[in-house]
């Protein structure tokens, strides 16, 4: 068997998201629609699936009925990648910096968790 590499894994990501874009993008959606929010809809996503895995670590066993460690830290590559795509093409238009929708509240709130490196 061959060594596992991170180009392996981001290569099966990409495959991965385009499978799920048609599953749930469809003719009618496009990605902007399931990220309404802007920065505070990515960072949602990727704190979410920060949980999962952080969830998945801190379990005395590792059985797992649906999404795996591995699962999740692939789509929380891809919620990354998604994110830094959006940032770059605000950037592009010229709407930069990105005006963040989080209150005050839910920024104090991000920041009890370590992933509050994305405010």
């Amino acid at each position: 068997m061959s060594k596992v590499t991170a180009t392996k894994i981001l290569q099966e990501a990409i495959e991965l998201k385009e499978k799920k874009s048609k599953d749930y993008q469809g003719s009618r959606w496009s990605e902007e629609d399931y990220f309404p929010f802007g920065n505070q809809s990515y960072m949602h996503m990727i704190h979410t699936k920060y949980l999962r895995m952080r969830n998945l670590l801190d379990k005395p066993t590792k059985d797992v009925n649906f999404e795996s460690l591995e699962d999740t830290l692939t789509d929380m590559a891809i919620y990354c990648a998604m994110f830094q795509a959006y940032l770059e093409n605000k950037r592009q238009a010229e709407v930069w910096p990105p005006q963040s929708t989080i209150s005050k509240e839910q920024e104090e709130r991000f920041k009890k968790y370590p992933i509050n490196d994305l405010l």
